[in-house]
């Protein structure tokens, strides 16, 4: 499991449509945006690095008005379990 803290940057004005499209992703969770509405603060929750490559790729396809998405903060735990298990 992969979870992160992550910014996703939309243009003015369109932090109230976007928070409502995200709710069609059960993956995220919505925490708060910046004083601007530009940034919204948001957890991501998937499987492993490439259900969270594809998820937002698949959010930036269906919200238009996001610019960007940038990870802040990424708990790559369970993985690195994964891997340490593979080598002993």
């Amino acid at each position: 499991m992969i979870i992160t803290g992550s910014a996703i940057m939309v243009r003015s004005g369109t932090d109230k449509s976007v928070e409502r499209k995200l709710e069609a992703f059960p993956q995220v969770t919505f925490h708060g945006k910046s004083n601007s509405g530009t940034d919204l603060i948001v957890n991501f929750e998937c499987g492993d690095q490439e259900e969270l490559e594809s998820l937002c790729r698949t959010i930036r396809d269906s919200i238009p008005e996001i610019v960007d998405i940038g990870h802040i903060y990424v708990n790559f735990e369970d993985e690195i379990e994964k891997i340490k298990g593979g080598l002993s």
